[in-house]
């Protein structure tokens, strides 16, 4: 018996289009260094942010999805194209990228009223893989979250990001819930699908951009939006 269901946040209940786009944040670092005088080509700091961040991102998945530190990737950025004061000047970008996700996060069409429905007949929690605790709490406050869901996680107050098994077992520890009696919802194959597969949880893809069909064996369901989550989930109860 399905009792518990769990979501992914951004691309998944929420939406910031303009800092989920392909190249957002490089842009956004830029476009800061820019706004502080600095004449820094894009194309040059592109060449020298993306291997920096590969190079971290890697180092950090091999050691179990341990949660990358951000704002040193920038510090390391900005120190590499001779950035005068790079430490100060990557704790102000990464500020004002922070500060632009809680401005503009919002819900998808339709999803306060869709776990408004659910939250009457199931235990509701939230799991997502995000930069900064504080940030992402504001977040929530700023969206009601608190009283919405029964536990909010996130990959940055526990060091490890989905699909690191700590961040299932804290969900489900805040929840009261066994692995058979919880669904994982996300769009991230690799985050959301492989975390709650290995959790033991039924998993549903939102699979937005279409572009996950090589592992759609993977999942319970598969769905193109959020709104028709409460569709497949009729499909999990009674199958």
């Amino acid at each position: 018996m399905i009792d518990t269901i769990y979501f992914d946040n951004w691309n998944t209940l929420v939406q910031a289009s303009n800092l989920m786009s392909r190249g957002s944040s490089m842009r956004i670092l830029h476009g800061y260094l820019v706004d502080k005088g600095f004449k820094v080509d894009y194309e040059d700091f592109t060449e020298v942010y993306r291997p920096i961040a590969h190079a971290h991102f890697k180092e950090c998945e091999e050691a179990g999805h341990r949660e990358p530190d951000y704002r040193q990737i920038i510090e390391d950025a900005y120190r590499k194209m001779a950035v005068d004061d790079p430490v100060t000047h990557s704790a102000g970008a990464w500020g004002h990228y922070l500060g632009r996700w809680i401005t503009e996060t919002d819900f998808f069409p339709g999803v306060p009223e869709m776990l408004d429905r659910l939250g009457k007949e199931y235990k509701l929690g939230v799991i997502t893989n995000y930069m900064d605790g504080s940030t992402c709490r504001k977040v929530f406050k700023k969206l009601g979250y608190d009283e919405i869901f029964d536990s909010l996680v996130v990959s940055h107050e526990l060091g490890y990001m989905k699909p690191a098994s700590i961040l299932f077992e804290t969900a489900m520890r805040e929840t009261d819930s066994k692995p058979e009696s919880c669904v994982m919802v996300g769009d991230t194959y690799g985050a959301d699908v492989v975390g709650g597969n290995l959790a033991g949880m039924k998993t549903v893809l939102v699979d937005v951009y279409d572009n996950q069909h090589d592992n759609y064996h993977d999942c319970s369901i598969v769905i193109k939006k959020i709104n028709e989550f409460p569709h497949a989930l009729n499909k999990l109860v009674s199958g």
